[in-house]
C-alpha cells in the first residue's frame, strides 16, 4: 500500500502517458502548466530519466522511487501477471545481491522490508521504492547499484521463481475476501470495454502457475529497457550531485531498437439507459448497491481548465455527500464522490442495504438525486462545505511544508506517469482556493447536473442475492416511483452553536520542567493536569490527548457491548441543547481529527488533530461532555442499532475467529471481548451511564498537547476549559486489583472454524503471554527477538515454502497492566497449510528459546529499530504517545523513552536475547490457533476474467 499526502483534497487522476520508443515528453512539455520549480528535470542519452527535488524540511530524509512503465495493461492475454511476478522477482537476487541477501543487507543499514524497501505493480506502472534514513553519499550509492540491478540485472533463479509463484498465489489468494471480490467485479462493471476491466494488476492464476522462467524472462527483457525508467527522488539532497550519481549508475544501460507495442486503453462499452451488473456472494448478507456513471473525456493534456472544471465537479458531490450525511444516520463521508480513473471521468455512489429492502433503497437513492436535479443546493449548504473544504486545504498545505519526502513523492511519481503536471503546493492551492471561494449555487449546481445525469446513471449491486438485477424491473420501479413530484430538501435552521459559561478560568497552582525533552508541566486549582512539549515539526499543527479517568479498569460488566457502544452512545448524546449533527458540524468546521475511545484500556480518552487555531474548539467540546456526561435514550438505540447492523452485515467470516481468539486469550475478562450479536442486544444503558458519569464528571483529567503553540496562549485556554471545569479527582485511583491481572491463559494447539465468505483463507496465530514483572532491558530485549523471530518465520514460511504473504511478530505492551505483554505471530496462509505452519512457528521459537541466536541476527534486527526511534523523535504523534502519554500519571514513561534514544536497543547483546527466550518464548507456553473457514464457508467466484477460458477471454 502507499502512503500519500496529496496537496490538496481533490488532486485526481488524469490520463497516463504513452510508452514509445523515442524519448518521452515531461508533462509540462506538453501542457501551458508550469512545474514545482525546484524540481530538477533530466533525460540521459539512453533514454533513462530523473527527476529530483529537494525537500529539506526533515534534515537527512531521501525518499526514491525507481518508475518502470510497465503494467497489467501492458500485458498480453497469456501474460496477465508477469509484471506482478517480475516485481517479485527483483528481491529474489540480482547482479549484486544474492538470494536472501537483499533485505538483511538493508536492515543492517537501518531500513525496514515493508516500509523502507517494497515495491508495487499498477495498471500503467512497477515502483521500486526506498527510503534512505540518511543522505550519506554512500547509502545513496547502494541505493542507486540496487535499482541498477533493477534495471537490468535481476537473475531468475529457478528454485526462486518456484518458491515466489507460490508466493503470489497466496498473495492473490490472501485478497480474495468478499469486500475485495466485490471491488473488482464493480470495477469491471464500471470500465466494461476498456483494458482496465480486463486486467488487474496481480493477475490469473493460470499465468501465474504455467508462466515459465523463459517467459518472465523475455517478458523482463522487452519491458525493462531505460527509455520506459524514470528515477524520482525527494529529500535532502544536493541536485547537481545526485545527478553525477544518476549519470554514473545508469548511462550504461545498453537501449534497446525495438519498438513496443503503443498502449491503447480502448473504450468504454456504450452504455444504455438503467444498465445493470452483479455480483452474488453466497452467505454475505450486505448487499452492495452502487449508482455510478463512466464516460470517455477527449481532453488530453493538463491544464487549468481541466483541473477547475474537475475540482468544480468533486465540490458540488461534495455538497450531495454532506446533505446524505446528514439524511441517512451513520454515512460515510465518501458515500459520494467524482474524480477521474486513468483519465476517465468517474461518480459514484455506494451504499450497504440488510434484507429485502434493496429495490427500496435503489429508489431512495434515485429520489435523492432527483431531489438535487431538481433544487439544487441551498446557500447555507454551499457556505459551509466551502467553510470545511478550504480548512481542509489550509490544513494539507501546512502538512505539505512539513512532512516527511515519503509523504510527497508517491504523488509526484503518479504526476510523471499519468501526464500530470507536478505544481507548487503554494501556487495550486492559491488557484484552487480562489475558485472555490469564487462559486455560487448556479456554478455548483450546474456542475452537480453535468456529472450526475440520471439518464446516463448505471446500477451495480452485490451480495448474497435472492433475486437478480434486472434492468427492466428497475426501470419499472424507477418509472413509477418518478411519477411523483419529489419534495425540496428543508435544512435544520441554523442556530448559534453556543458552550456552557464555565466561570473564571482556573490557576495554576504547580508547574515543573520535563527537561530531558523540553516538556512544562501544569496542575490547575480544579486538579486538571496539562503536559506541553512545544515543536516546529508541523507548521500551525498541534496534537492533543486528553486522559479520563481510570477506563477499563474500572469496567465491572460481564457484557463486553457496555464497553463496545459506551463511548458512541455518550458522542451521539451531544451536549446542552445541541445534537450530534451540531456537534459534528462544529468539530468538523475546527479539527481535522477527532477520535475517542476507551481502547488504551487506562483511561476514557480523546485525540485530537488540529490547526492551531482550531485547538480551543476541541478543548471546548471535550469540556462539554466532561461537564454533562449523559446516555440518551435515541442516542443509545441509534449506536446499539448501528453496531448491531455492521455485525450482522460484516462480509468477512474471519473477524468472528479474531473474537473467538480473544475469549480464549482473555478467559472471563469482558474487557478484551468483542461483543456478539446477543451482548449487543442485551446492553443497558443505565450501566453505560453508571460507568462513565462519574469519570467524566470527577474522573482524575490529564491532557497532553504537542505542537506549534505558543505556551501563554495554550496556558490561558486551558485554564478558561479544561481548568474551570468542577474539582477533579487527585490522586488517580491506583486499581491496584485491576492492574495486576494474572490470566489463566489457554496452552497448546486450537482450531477456531469461522462461517462467512473468506473462501480458503486462514491464520495461524501463536501467542505468548509473558506475566512478569519485566525490567526496561528485557522489554527491549523482547523487542529486538521479535524482529529476530519474524526474519526468521518469513524465511521459512514465505521464503522457503512460499506459504505464506505477509508473515508478523509483535510484541506487544499495555500500560494498564503492569504484568501482561504478548509475543504474538501471525501468519497468513491456507487453510490446508494453517495446522502444519502452527508446527513451523513452534518449532522456530524452540529453536530460539534454545539459544540459536547470532550476533548477525542482533544487528540486523536492531538497525532498523534505532533508525524508526531517530526519526520518531521528530514526529509529534510518536512524542505524544510514547513520551508524553499520561506523563504526570507515569512518570517512568520519559526516563524509558530517553533510554530508548540513547541506544538501549543497541546495547541488548545476544546473552539478553537468549535469556528472554529462554524464558518466554517455550512451544509447550503457546496458545497455537488456526483460524479456518468451516466446509460451509464459501465465496462465489468473480465473474468475467476469472472464469474466463484461456482463450476468447471475455467479451
Amino acid at each position: 500500500m502507499q502512503r500519500r499526502l496529496s496537496v490538496f483534497i481533490f488532486l485526481i487522476l488524469l490520463p497516463f502517458a504513452l510508452s514509445e520508443g523515442k524519448r518521452q515528453k515531461w508533462p509540462h512539455e506538453s501542457s501551458e502548466l508550469q512545474p514545482d520549480e525546484r524540481i530538477v528535470w533530466g533525460t540521459l542519452d539512453n533514454g533513462f530519466r530523473y527527476a529530483l527535488m529537494p525537500h529539506d524540511t526533515k534534515p537527512g530524509l531521501v525518499s526514491m522511487r525507481l518508475l518502470v512503465g510497465v503494467g497489467s495493461l501492458d500485458e498480453a492475454d497469456d501474460e496477465r501477471g508477469l509484471s506482478h511476478f517480475i516485481e517479485h522477482m527483483a528481491f529474489e537476487g540480482t547482479r549484486n545481491f544474492k538470494p536472501g541477501e537483499l533485505i538483511a543487507f538493508f536492515q543492517r543499514l537501518g531500513m525496514s522490508y515493508g516500509v523502507d524497501v517494497n515495491a508495487f505493480t499498477y495498471h500503467d506502472k512497477t515502483v521500486y521504492h526506498l527510503e534512505l534514513p540518511q543522505n550519506d553519499v554512500s547509502l545513496i550509492e547502494q541505493g542507486l547499484r540496487l535499482y541498477r540491478d533493477y534495471a537490468d540485472g535481476i537473475v531468475f533463479d529457478a528454485e526462486r521463481v518456484e518458491n515466489e509463484r507460490e508466493v503470489i498465489l497466496r498473495e492473490k489468494q490472501a485478497r480474495d475476501s468478499p469486500s475485495s471480490k466485490i471491488s473488482q467485479a464493480s470495477f469491471r462493471f464500471s470500465f466494461d470495454g476498456t483494458k482496465l476491466a480486463e486486467r488487474n494488476p496481480i493477475g490469473l492464476e493460470w499465468v501465474v502457475k504455467e508462466t515459465s522462467l523463459e517467459d518472465l524472462k523475455a517478458f523482463y527483457k522487452k519491458w525493462y529497457r531505460p527509455e520506459l525508467m524514470t528515477l524520482v527522488v525527494v529529500g535532502d539532497i544536493d541536485p547537481p550531485a545526485f545527478e553525477e550519481q544518476v549519470e554514473a549508475a545508469f548511462s550504461s544501460i545498453k537501449s534497446t531498437k525495438s519498438r513496443l507495442p503503443k498502449r491503447k486503453i480502448g473504450r468504454l462499452t456504450r452504455s444504455k439507459p438503467f444498465r445493470t451488473g452483479q455480483l452474488d456472494v453466497e452467505g454475505v448478507e450486505r448487499y452492495t448497491l452502487e449508482v455510478s456513471r463512466s464516460w470517455m473525456d477527449s481532453s488530453k493534456s493538463d491544464s487549468w481548465e481541466k483541473r477547475e472544471t474537475d475540482a468544480v465537479r468533486s465540490f458540488a458531490t461534495s455538497l450531495f455527500n454532506e446533505r446524505c450525511r446528514i439524511l441517512i444516520d451513520g454515512m460515510s463521508d465518501n458515500f459520494a464522490n467524482y474524480n477521474r480513473v486513468y483519465g476517465i471521468p468517474y461518480c459514484q455512489l455506494t451504499i450497504s442495504s440488510g434484507g429485502e429492502f434493496w429495490w427500496d433503497a435503489f429508489v431512495w437513492l434515485d429520489q435523492l438525486l432527483r431531489q438535487a436535479l431538481v433544487y439544487g443546493f441551498t446557500q447555507d449548504e454551499l457556505d459551509y462545505v466551502r467553510k470545511t473544504w478550504l480548512q481542509a486545504s489550509r490544513s494539507s498545505a501546512l502538512r505539505y511544508e512539513s512532512a516527511e519526502p515519503r509523504m510527497l513523492i508517491d504523488d509526484f511519481v503518479d504526476s510523471i506517469s499519468q501526464g500530470r503536471v507536478y505544481l507548487s503546493a503554494e501556487i495550486f492551492t492559491r488557484r484552487m482556493n480562489e475558485l472555490i471561494s469564487s462559486l455560487t449555487l448556479e456554478d455548483v449546481n450546474e456542475a452537480f447536473a453535468e456529472v450526475w445525469d440520471l439518464k446516463k446513471m448505471s446500477y451495480f449491486m452485490a451480495g448474497d442475492l435472492s433475486q437478480p438485477l434486472s434492468g427492466k424491473a428497475l426501470k419499472r420501479r424507477f418509472q413509477e416511483d418518478r411519477k411523483y413530484t419529489v419534495l425540496p430538501y428543508i435544512p435544520k435552521l441554523p442556530s448559534k452553536f453556543e458552550y456552557t459559561e464555565l466561570g473564571s478560568p482556573g490557576l495554576i497552582t504547580e508547574s515543573g520542567d520535563l527537561e530531558a525533552v523540553g516538556a512544562r508541566t501544569y496542575r490547575f486549582s480544579n486538579n486538571a493536569r496539562l503536559t506541553f512539549l512545544h515543536t516546529d515539526n508541523e507548521k500551525d499543527t498541534v496534537r492533543a490527548l486528553v486522559r479520563v479517568g481510570g477506563g477499563m479498569l474500572a469496567f465491572t460488566d460481564t457484557n463486553p457491548g457496555t464497553h463496545a457502544l459506551a463511548m458512541t452512545a455518550l458522542f451521539r448524546s451531544g451536549f446542552g441543547g445541541h445534537d450530534i449533527e451540531d456537534v459534528y458540524k462544529e468539530l468538523r468546521s475546527n479539527v481535522s481529527s477527532f477520535v475517542f475511545g476507551v481502547e488504551d484500556h487506562d483511561a476514557f480518552t480523546y485525540r485530537a488533530l488540529t490547526q492551531t487555531d482550531g485547538l480551543d474548539e476541541f478543548l471546548k467540546i471535550v469540556s462539554e461532555y466532561l461537564l454533562d456526561p449523559r446516555i440518551d435514550a435515541d442516542a443509545f438505540s441509534q449506536a446499539q442499532s448501528k453496531l448491531k447492523q455492521s455485525r450482522e452485515l460484516e462480509p468477512d467470516g474471519m473477524n468472528d475467529g479474531y473474537r473467538d481468539l480473544y475469549r480464549m486469550l482473555y478467559p472471563e475478562q469482558p474487557r478484551f471481548h468483542a461483543p456478539s450479536l446477543s451482548d449487543i442486544v442485551t446492553v443497558d444503558p443505565d450501566r453505560i451511564q453508571d460507568w462513565v458519569e462519574g469519570p467524566m464528571r470527577e474522573g482524575y483529567l490529564e491532557v497532553a498537547v504537542v505542537g506549534d503553540v505558543e505556551e501563554d496562549e495554550l496556558v490561558e485556554l486551558f485554564g478558561k476549559t479544561m481548568g474551570a471545569l468542577p474539582l477533579r479527582r487527585e490522586p488517580k485511583n491506583d486499581f491496584e486489583s485491576a492492574r495486576g491481572i494474572h490470566l489463566e491463559t489457554e496452552k497448546g494447539k486450537r482450531t477456531i472454524e469461522y462461517t462467512n465468505g473468506m473462501g480458503d483463507n486462514a491464520a495461524s496465530v501463536i501467542v505468548w503471554t509473558i506475566q512478569d514483572k519485566l525490567t526496561i532491558r528485557q522489554s527491549a530485549a523482547l523487542y529486538v527477538l521479535s524482529s529476530v523471530f519474524e526474519s526468521r518465520i518469513r524465511k521459512k514460511v514465505r521464503e522457503g515454502m512460499g506459504a505464506s504473504y505477509s508473515p508478523s511478530v509483535r510484541y506487544i505492551t499495555f500500560p494498564a497492566y503492569d504484568t501482561l505483554r504478548h509475543v504474538r505471530a501471525d501468519v497468513d496462509c491456507l487453510k490446508g497449510d494453517a495446522d502444519r505452519l502452527l508446527d513451523e512457528v513452534l518449532e522456530i521459537s524452540t529453536n530460539l528459546a534454545s539459544g540459536s541466536i547470532s550476533e548477525e541476527e542482533l544487528q540486523a534486527a536492531v538497525a532498523p529499530l534505532e533508525e524508526g526511534l531517530k526519526q520518531a523523535w521528530k514526529d509529534n504523534s510518536y512524542l505524544l504517545e510514547n513520551v508524553l502519554y499520561g506523563v504526570q500519571e507515569y512518570p517512568a514513561i520519559v526516563d524509558n523513552a530517553i533510554k530508548y534514544k540513547e541506544g538501549l536497543l543497541s546495547s541488548i547483546t545476544v546473552d539478553e536475547l537468549k535469556e528472554v527466550a529462554r524464558l518466554y518464548l517455550k512451544s509447550d507456553d503457546a496458545l497455537a490457533v488456526a483460524i479456518v473457514p468451516s466446509d460451509k464457508a464459501k465465496l462465489a467466484e468473480a465473474p468475467d476474467w476469472e472464469v474466463e477460458q484461456r482463450a476468447g477471454l471475455a467479451k
